[in-house]
């Protein structure tokens, strides 16, 4: 029988949790919350999901990028890209094939959702998702006790990517439900003055 604390360690040995994550985590909290409105006002972006792409991105730049104790890293970003279709070809059957992998995917859909219901878009926060695992993996070449995969970059990027798609969804009927609401003969609320 596995007891909690059991599968409380297997789960601290698989998420990259180390006592800086709370610490890296809190900081991105603090730089967040007094930000998202200002965001949102510059960008024109609708607030609360504006809040909620900052926090999943504050979550995850602290997961990834928090250093896991004090010894050096086993590979150089060279050793990291596969230089072989088969290695890519490889690194990708590995997506999904274990809780950490699993975890990696799930770790990037809350940005790509909130990027797109809060911009109402979909190509840019599918390029930025796309892009932020590419980023995260150099920089974690030179963090201590971590290591860049190309595994975990097409976990991280395809997790982003569902997020967009279900962010496109999700927007979609909103505005379905936006124009079902409209009164028949108003211009839509977009273009009528204020």
């Amino acid at each position: 029988m596995v007891t909690f604390f059991d599968a409380a360690d297997h789960l601290r040995r698989v998420v990259p949790i180390s006592r800086w994550t709370p610490v890296l985590g809190l900081a991105a909290l603090v730089l967040c919350l007094p930000l998202w409105r200002r965001v949102a006002s510059r960008f024109g972006w609708r607030p609360v999901p504006t809040l909620l792409a900052l926090l999943s991105l504050a979550g995850a730049l602290a997961l990834t990028l928090s250093p896991r104790g004090w010894w050096g890293n086993h590979k150089s970003l060279a050793q990291c890209l596969p230089s072989q279709w088969s290695q890519v070809a490889g690194a990708m059957a590995k997506v999904g094939a274990n809780l950490g992998s699993l975890l990696n995917v799930a770790m990037l859909v809350p940005l790509g959702v909130a990027l797109v219901l809060a911009t109402r878009r979909v190509g840019w926060p599918a390029l930025l998702v796309a892009l932020l695992p590419a980023g995260i993996e150099m920089v974690q070449t030179v963090i201590p006790g971590r290591q860049c995969s190309p595994t975990d970059y097409f976990a991280n990027a395809l997790g982003g990517l569902a997020g967009v798609a279900l962010g496109a969804l999700v927007d979609r009927r909103c505005r379905a439900r936006e124009r079902v609401a409209e009164p028949v003969g108003q211009p839509p609320a977009a273009f009528t003055s204020s």
